[in-house]
Formats: structure tokens, sequence, C-alpha cells
């Protein structure tokens, strides 16, 4: 890299290093972070974009090895709109030569629910069971089913791991109330004043588990994650 550096800088040019799924638990993946940190030290024409699940981003940020990170400058995706999803999902599968129809199509975006990675597993599993020209209801339903298999064991699983006690109580106050909990009917469940409450809050919004759709409040941000916690936390609690 060094050498490379080397040839293009005589063309006033730099160099863009681009890494997706990121996983703190590879070796490599904290030796580029460093080797990084050392071109940048070193004044290099350089620059690194790292893209992830929010729970593996937060993981990489608690790394004290490569602590100089949590400077970078971060983006959260968000969700997307619903008709952002719907015009992917139909241009994907038409570039394809096939069709969807309307009911499948409307079964698939709304278990994507706006998670970006949702869509890609309803997208994937749901194309993977079509074998006809059109895609039907079936079709999606299996889709969706697999789609949140996967999810959770390849996500959900993962960050439910990452939790803290204090995590945990939080989340399990938010269950059985509405879409959007109010701050201060979280903190009454746990039996902790708001400020105290508001600690776990900043937690579980940097792992991109919950939102503040607004002020004072808070939601689950990550879909099927609400079911998902609900049943290993009671399992939790029964085997406490």
């Amino acid at each position: 890299m060094s050498t490379l550096l080397d040839q293009i800088a005589s063309y006033r040019v730099g160099l863009l290093i681009t890494v997706d799924e990121v996983n703190v638990t590879i070796d490599e993946m904290k030796q580029l972070a460093r080797v990084y940190q050392h071109f940048v030290t070193e004044g290099r024409q350089v620059a690194l974009l790292m893209a992830g699940l929010p729970h593996n981003i937060s993981q990489l940020l608690r790394d004290d090895g490569i602590s100089f990170l949590r400077r970078a400058r971060k983006h959260t995706l968000g969700r997307i709109p619903d008709r952002e999803i719907s015009d992917a999902l139909t241009a994907t599968i038409e570039d394809a030569g096939k069709r969807i129809s309307p009911a499948a199509l409307a079964a698939a975006v709304e278990a994507t629910d706006g998670f970006p990675y949702m869509m890609q597993l309803v997208g994937f599993h749901t194309w993977a069971q079509a074998v006809a020209e059109e895609i039907d209801v079936e079709n999606a339903a299996t889709g969706v089913e697999l789609a949140r298999n996967e999810m959770a064991d390849g996500v959900l699983a993962y960050t439910y791991l990452d939790l803290s006690a204090g995590d945990k109580r939080f989340l399990a106050a938010m269950l059985n109330e509405p879409r959007d909990v109010p701050l201060a009917r979280v903190a009454e469940k746990m039996g902790v004043g708001s400020n105290y409450a508001s600690q776990y809050r900043k937690r579980l919004l940097e792992q991109g588990i919950i939102s503040e759709p607004a002020k004072g409040y808070v939601r689950f941000e990550m879909p099927v994650f609400p079911e998902y916690f609900a049943e290993r936390y009671e399992e939790d609690e029964n085997l406490s």
C-alpha cells in the first residue's frame, strides 16, 4: 500500500479504501484500521469508508486498539420509505425478467419494515422461491419467513448477546407499550429516574436497536427484534 501511494502521489490523486460488512472480530480489519491511522499520521492522501450493521459498528468503535475511529464522521442510513422499497423490489425483479403480484409485493414491503438489510434478505429469499414467471403471495410468505429466520440467526442473536443487564431492563420496559414509548414511562417501569434511563437510551441508540422518533420518546428500530427480544428475555428470566 505504501508503494501504491508513492506511485499515485505524483499524479496528485489519493487512495479511497472501502470496507463493507464491518466485523471487529476479524483481525485483518483491525490491522487495516491501524495501517490507515499510520498513513494519516504520515500525511498521506488516503481516506477510509466503512459500512456495517449498527451493532457491528458499535463494537468496532468500542475497541480500544482502534479508538481513533471514534472521531470519524458517522452516517446512519435509517429507515427506507415503503414507496422506495416497493420501487426497488419491482425494478429489480422486472429487470431480471419476472413479475411480482401486488399482494406479494405488499407482503414483502411490510416485512421489510424499512430496514435496509431486511430488504436484501426478503428480496433474495422471495426471488429464490419463485419458479413461475410471476412471484406470488406464497413465494413471498416463504421468503419472508426465511428472511426473518436469517435475520434472527445472523443479526438479532449477536445483538442480544451484546446487551448489558441494564440494556435488557430498558428494552423490557418498552414491551407491551405503544410503538412510540415516552422515556418517562420506560424509566417508571424500570423504577429509576429519567436521567438514569437516558444512559441506556444513549447506548441503545448508538447500537441502532432503538430510535428517537420525537424528543422524549423511543421506539424499536430493528424489525423482528421486539418479538425476538421478548422471547429470549423471558427464557433468561425463567432460568434465573
